[in-house]
């Protein structure tokens, strides 16, 4: 059975599908990994992104939909046929998420430290999980991700971070934090990760810090 992999937020628009999409791409083309994407979120993004792809000319990632309390079926199907299998949630509470977590081997959820409405969603989340692996799964692995890190604003990405390592009742951060780098949406707009793409501003940092991450949660 591949690692299921959950990327959630209580938030929208908090970079959630762009990231998701740039990791699978990374695992496909970095490290010949197979990758299954799951929408559970009933926004265009994915399936538009999927289309770009195909006339480009690009790999093929598998991309599922599922919807609903049940969501959890679908994922154990599909983690059954591929290394990794990636799971994009709607950025809000909802049965979707809820059901993909009970199944989870790791939930990435995504923050913007100077962003307090973002930070805010992190009790909701953490109490959400720690139910969650109190009731049925307790191998599920949380973490935080500090993400669109702008180099003025690395200071509340330290303070949030110090924040969260103060109690271990809190999702913990990631140790690799994503900068703010247009090159993640750019490559997502040509239906693509930034492992695709071969000439762009801050390129290489963009792809190391993604290859860092999967380090970290033990995808790769």
């Amino acid at each position: 059975m591949g690692r299921i992999v959950v990327f959630g937020s209580n938030k929208g628009g908090v970079g959630k599908t762009t990231t998701s999409v740039n990791f699978a791409v990374m695992l496909v083309v970095q490290y010949s990994k197979s990758v299954i994407i799951l929408r559970c979120d009933k926004n265009p993004e994915l399936p538009e992104w999927n289309e770009k792809r195909v006339e480009a000319g690009l790999t093929q990632i598998p991309l599922y939909s599922a919807y609903g309390k049940d969501t959890y079926k679908e994922i154990n199907r599909l983690s059954r046929m591929c290394d990794v299998l990636i799971v994009d949630c709607p950025g809000h509470d909802s049965a979707e998420f809820r059901s993909a977590l009970s199944v989870a081997d790791i939930l990435i959820t995504l923050v913007k430290p100077s962003s307090d409405f973002e930070k805010g969603t992190l009790r909701e989340v953490t109490e959400t999980v720690r139910t969650i692996q109190d009731n049925g799964n307790p191998k599920l692995q949380p973490w935080v991700l500090l993400t669109r890190v702008k180099p003025q604003k690395v200071a509340d990405a330290i303070a949030l971070d110090n924040e969260l390592r103060s109690h271990e009742v809190w999702i913990q951060p990631l140790k690799t934090r994503l900068s703010d780098l247009d090159v993640y949406e750019s490559a997502c707009n040509l239906g693509a990760g930034v492992h695709e793409i071969t000439r762009a501003s801050s390129l290489t940092k963009a792809k190391a810090l993604l290859e860092l991450m999967a380090q970290e949660i033990k995808v790769i």
